[in-house]
């Protein structure tokens, strides 16, 4: 099917009069508005209600990706309006029918292909947005914004599109309802930004935009075209998400089912009271598998849907999403510890199973409340914990039952934002507590930000105190960015954190007891013969603990090709001087590690091609220097739309991997471990998918060389004979497989069918490889059956 525009110069002349005519009266054009009943749109992808064929286009597109910002090979024909319920966009993406790149994937899933972007700033002064793709097949990728280009892409919206393939390229339909965002209270008029994105697979997912904001750019939110609109009010939006779950566990043979619902309330257009009650956060995707021997937490984030809408004002940092340290971000608030394992005291002659006691805790309700006044935003927070109960049985196989006692979370927060005259300036305050018997932890947070009227200066910086039962502490955080041309930046990053400081009761922090100072360079360059781009990027870092030890030093060179076929080449180099590890020992004193040298080479395919692969090869010192090599290989095919498989592979040899056995003493181990992903995805349609994915990660380890902290000065471990004739060599296998069927019915209303299972085999297992896969399929902790319905009734 073609779709033919016969005024198209008629159409783009009249974008042009209006503009002009507007421009005249006001600097920002006006966005057309029709009612509901008018505009009779029926969202299946086809540009052929006469709506459409009656409002002007605009274009403008430059590509972004590579930065040449050279006009765009192919027209792109945007429309929009909006009604008393939400704003509507279509969009003809022309291009040669045999060059359509579509790909079906899970929600949020990054792949080259045909895209197209819609990015929202419901604010009008560059304070929060959306970010809302739909790929061509209608697979769906979504986020928020923060100043510039912070995205949260755990969150889902409400939003919802359609595409349709054409003879001369193909069309996208929009419809984003005012129930989704928040907007400032307004009298009459108002200000929303507009950025659209596209996508084209088969030129190796090159990408277009207006305005053009690559991303060698600190603009972007703050730049979106505005568009002007006049009597919007939605009226109050009330929307209910009711669900009811069954699980069955077949280690256990125990049913459970569970009926609840959230609830979202906007007494304002600015408002945002937000309630779950009797919540159900049974798990229906896993977190990946992680074997962890370091003295750092792994951070996991986010997936349950309360939690996520409307977290972004509890934001305080760029370093909230990343960047925080070796094991993740730094954050006041972490809403993975809300329902997190219950801290139950387990008498010695009590038996429990390992998984009863990491499995989360049932929580009895939570609240939030978000909203905005004038240049002021503000966010609380309030949740209560069930008491968790745990069953175990004495030696003797007495069944009993050990209780404790839930806890409560609250978090405050208030930000003011000023872009007047351009740039932007905030500040802001943030206050976390969690109250329970064993448990009094308050932390505080007050943080300033600045963005220059030039676009050149960022500067962040975050002051932060925690009282845990009378025992008080202090931490600063300090980042600033300089960019002095398109392309090149500078960014600086300071960080002080006393050793009494700590907020991980409900933040994360993978470590206090650190003062550092960090230097970025970053270079993307697009205008070099044979080549996309070519990125380069220079870290020092240098981090000391308050005691005076140097505890991450570092030096590391990054080089990043970009071929004309979207083919891929990483290389980097890295330099370690010598340093102290003072965390290893939870305790016991600290050692020196010596100089280190590191590198890695990885190579990967166009991702939009019906085959792709990857290789990589990374040379990385161990704690005492011996080497520690690892290789990774992927492929990834996709005969058609809807099918794909996606198998990846790791394999790591370990020299000397460094085990604190307690009271500092070390092992090292010579060690080997396979790391395995399987991810299978078919379609029904865009709105029906079936996955199944298999993680397994292996690793046996061999007792090498034995050691002891020095008690008398700091320095290396001292080598020590075997301390016992007891062997210490063990074995790590775990397994997760998971089949899933989802059916998203409506926008944010799913059907869950999910069959999980797990396992974590004893240290002992020592068998081959193979064996213990096979062994780990069969010994299961984890098997349980799953469905759950989700509906969205409401605005």
């Amino acid at each position: 099917m073609t779709l033919n525009y016969p005024h198209r110069l008629t159409f783009s002349l009249v974008g042009l009069f209006l503009s002009s005519s507007l421009l005249a009266q006001s600097a920002i054009p006006q966005l057309s508005r029709l009612d509901e009943d008018q505009a009779n749109i029926q969202l299946d992808g086809f540009l052929d209600e006469a709506v459409w064929q009656d409002l002007p286009w605009i274009d403008g597109m430059r590509v972004i990706d590579p930065d040449t910002l050279a006009e765009a090979p192919y027209e792109t024909h945007i429309r929009a309006f909006y009604t008393e319920q939400g704003i509507y966009i279509g969009a003809m993406n022309f291009q040669p029918a045999d060059t359509l790149v579509a790909r079906m994937t899970s929600r949020d899933t990054q792949l080259d292909r045909d895209g197209f972007v819609v990015g929202l700033d419901p604010s009008g002064e560059g304070l929060y947005g959306y970010f809302l793709r739909i790929n061509l097949g209608d697979s769906m990728t979504d986020g928020t914004i923060l100043p510039e280009r912070q995205m949260n892409m755990q969150w889902d919206g409400s939003w919802n599109a359609r595409t349709q393939a054409l003879d001369n390229g193909w069309s996208v339909e929009y419809y984003i309802p005012w129930a989704m965002m928040p907007l400032p209270q307004a009298d009459g008029n108002r200000q929303i930004g507009f950025y659209f994105e596209r996508q084209v697979g088969h030129l190796g997912g090159e990408a277009w935009s207006s305005p053009a904001l690559p991303r060698t750019v600190n603009e972007y939110l703050s730049a979106f075209d505005m568009r002007q609109l006049r009597d919007i009010e939605p009226r109050r939006q009330l929307t209910f998400y009711p669900f009811v779950s069954g699980t069955f566990d077949a280690i256990k043979d125990d049913l459970d089912s569970k009926v609840g619902t959230d609830i979202y309330w906007r007494p304002t257009t600015n408002t945002l009271l937000s309630a779950t009650l009797n919540p159900d956060f049974g798990t229906v995707e896993s977190d990946d598998v992680v074997v962890n021997l370091t003295a750092f937490e792994v951070f996991f984030p986010e997936k349950r849907a309360f939690f996520l809408e409307g977290q972004d004002i509890f934001n305080t940092h760029p370093r909230s999403s990343g960047g925080g340290g070796p094991g993740g971000p730094i954050q006041i608030l972490n809403t993975r510890r809300i329902g997190g394992a219950g801290d139950f005291d387990i008498p010695d002659n009590v038996n429990v199973v390992p998984t009863d006691v990491s499995r989360p805790t049932e929580l009895l309700g939570a609240v939030k409340y978000t909203g905005q006044i004038g240049n002021w935003q503000y966010g609380t927070l309030f949740a209560a914990e069930d008491d968790p109960e745990l069953l175990g049985t004495l030696d003797d196989g007495t069944p009993v039952t050990i209780q404790a006692e839930g806890r409560n979370f609250g978090v405050a927060r208030l930000l003011y934002e000023d872009t007047a005259g351009g740039g932007r300036r905030s500040f802001g305050w943030m206050g976390s507590n969690v109250d329970h018997p064993d448990i009094d932890s308050t932390v505080n947070a007050f943080d300033m930000h600045f963005f220059s009227r030039d676009n050149r200066w960022i500067v962040d910086t975050q002051v932060m105190h925690s009282d845990n039962s009378g025992v008080t502490g202090l931490g600063f955080l300090g980042d600033m960015s300089y960019r002095p041309e398109r392309g090149k930046q500078h960014t600086i990053r300071a960080t002080w954190i006393d050793d009494e400081f700590d907020m991980n009761e409900l933040g994360f922090l993978t470590r206090n007891d650190q003062a550092n100072l960090s230097y970025n360079y970053f270079a993307n360059e697009s205008d070099i013969p044979g080549l996309r781009n070519r990125t380069t990027g220079l870290i020092v870092t240098n981090e000391w603990n308050t005691d005076g030890l140097p505890v991450r030093l570092g030096a590391f060179l990054n080089r990043s090709y970009t071929f004309l076929d979207n083919n891929s080449l990483d290389m980097s180099v890295r330099y370690f001087p010598a340093r102290f590890d003072d965390r290893l020992g939870r305790g016991t004193g600290a050692f020196q590690l010596p100089v280190r040298y590191g590198a890695n080479i990885g190579y990967e395919t166009d991702r939009a091609q019906p085959i792709s692969w990857n290789v990589g090869l990374s040379l990385d010192p161990e704690d005492l220097g011996p080497r520690q090599l690892q290789g990774t290989a992927g492929i990834a095919w996709r005969p058609v739309d809807r099918f794909s498989v996606d198998l990846s592979l790791r394999y790591t040899d370990r020299e000397a991997l460094l085990v604190h056995r307690g009271d500092g003493a070390y092992t090292s181990f010579e060690a080997h471990q396979w790391a395995p992903r399987l991810e299978v995805d078919y379609f029904i349609t865009a709105q029906q998918q079936l996955r199944f994915t298999t993680q397994w990660t292996a690793l046996k380890a061999f007792e090498d060389s034995f050691y002891r902290v020095n008690t008398v000065e700091e320095g290396a471990l001292i080598p020590v004979a075997n301390p016992d004739n007891d062997p210490d060599d063990f074995t790590i296998s775990r397994l997760t497989f998971q089949a899933r069927y989802r059916w998203e019915i409506a926008p944010l209303s799913d059907l869950f069918v999910v069959y999980t299972r797990g396992s974590n085999l004893p240290r002992n297992s020592f068998f081959t490889f193979q064996d213990l896969f096979e062994q780990s399929w069969n010994d299961r902790i984890v098997d349980q059956f799953a469905i759950k319905l989700r509906y969205r009734l409401g605005s």
